[in-house]
């Protein structure tokens, strides 16, 4: 959920360079000749956006096909050029799990938009619940290269896809107050309008958990909903779960909040088994009253007894903060709140669907370049091991001293947090 803005344009043809302000590219007034001067600049010239980011930060003009509307987008993989409250900003993959994954998995296209490959595509051909291997791949190990790594997105990768390109794991004080269950509905969709599924443009199989009956949300999830029905599509449904309550996960349809407009989403045994098995983590912060979200995969809708209803064929779960900040564990869960209540600005990488890749559980973001926060909670050896090659990494990487650590595992102290803060 960022704060975005649109910066001046420096648009350079032949001799000629001008700076055209947010206020000509936006404002009704000037609509005509703004237009005007992307078409003389498609195909010809130079345009670089004049956001604080580093780098050349190059845009291009595009065209709809069938209009004569004229757009600008960043160049592919430029996005994080952009400083991070200009629209054309874009994640770091190589920061997250998101670099792991193979080249055409996550595809950024020229006109703006993003190709993404799915594990298990929309039109409907399962019949039963996917593998165990579908949830959680089993592979070679994951590494930091864009070329080696899972070659489909899961269902969980896709929802960390959409958290992190929504904004919705990062924070700054400016926020607070500001996310509710509609909110989130708005930036995930945003996300899911400019992003492809193969074909197919997510946001027409995607419902999302909204917190009003009679409201162009819900209408908008039940239209979507009727249309899969109709054209035999799956859907992805996003939600929180509902508050836990014993038995809940028993029950023999998803039990989630928001659910307006959403068909009755129907849970096999074969499927709560694997949830069970897959995600004991995110059931634990469940049942005690943790806020967790749920994407699940569904076959087509189908009408019974007058009611929509289709069954799940694949889900994972995510814990969240109150602020919806994802997290991993109860330390990462107090370490979140307390970067909250000390009003202070910074992201929490997700691991998509990544073995190995190495990155922080937080990056500190209000002290220039962005700051490693390790979060140590567990002691098992095979933890350990694990621990001592993050630190070597960091410490070669940023130097001992320069990045924050806590052993919750151990019972310490929590650490200050980095003062001097921009």
């Amino acid at each position: 959920m960022k704060d975005q803005r649109i910066y001046p344009v420096l648009i350079s043809l032949g001799e000629q360079t001008q700076t055209y302000s947010p206020s000509f590219q936006t404002e009704a007034q000037y609509s005509q000749a703004w237009k005007k001067v992307l078409m003389m600049a498609h195909g010809k010239a130079v345009v670089r956006c004049q956001c604080l980011g580093a780098g050349e930060k190059r845009l291009s003009v595009h065209s709809r096909s069938n209009s004569d509307h004229f757009h600008l987008a960043r160049f592919p993989d430029t996005g994080p050029e952009h400083a991070e409250d200009c629209v054309f900003f874009g994640v770091d993959p190589n920061a997250s799990g998101l670099g792991a994954y193979k080249r055409g998995v996550v595809e950024e296209l020229d006109d703006g938009n993003v190709k993404i490959k799915l594990k298990v595509g929309l039109q409907q051909r399962l019949t039963k619940a996917p593998e165990e291997s579908d949830v959680m791949p089993k592979g070679p190990a994951m590494t930091k290269s864009t070329r080696a790594g899972q070659s489909s997105m899961t269902l969980l990768g896709l929802l960390h896809f959409l958290w992190t390109n929504a904004g919705l794991n990062t924070w700054s004080p400016a926020m607070e107050g500001k996310r509710n269950l509609g909110i989130v509905h708005h930036h995930l969709m945003r996300v899911a309008m400019t992003t492809y599924a193969g074909r197919v443009k997510l946001a027409q199989n995607l419902l999302i958990g909204t917190p009003g009956a009679d409201t162009a949300q819900s209408k908008l999830n039940e239209a979507k909903a009727r249309s899969a029905s109709d054209e035999r599509r799956r859907l992805v449904v996003v939600a929180p779960l509902a508050r836990y309550r014993e038995g809940l996960e028993a029950s023999p349809t998803l039990p989630i909040a928001g659910f307006h407009g959403i068909p009755h989403l129907v849970v096999s045994d074969e499927v709560r088994e694997l949830w069970q098995q897959r995600y004991a983590r995110e059931l634990g912060a469940w049942f005690t009253a943790q806020p967790t979200i749920v994407i699940a995969q569904t076959d087509a809708p189908t009408i019974v007894a007058g009611a929509l209803q289709a069954e799940v064929i694949n889900l994972a779960l995510m814990w969240v903060t109150k602020e919806w900040i994802p997290v991993d564990s109860g330390f990462e869960a107090l370490i979140a709140e307390k970067l909250v209540a000390e009003q202070r600005r910074f992201e929490k990488p997700l691991r998509f669907d990544s073995q190995d890749a190495v990155f922080p559980d937080f990056w500190l973001k209000d002290r220039g370049a962005p700051i490693p926060m390790e979060v140590w909670g567990m002691a098992t050896p095979d933890y350990q091991a694990r621990k001592q090659e993050k630190i070597s990494h960091y410490d070669a990487q940023y130097g001992p001293g320069n990045w924050w650590s806590w052993n919750g595992a151990a019972g310490d102290q929590v650490p200050d947090f980095p003062t001097d803060h921009q």
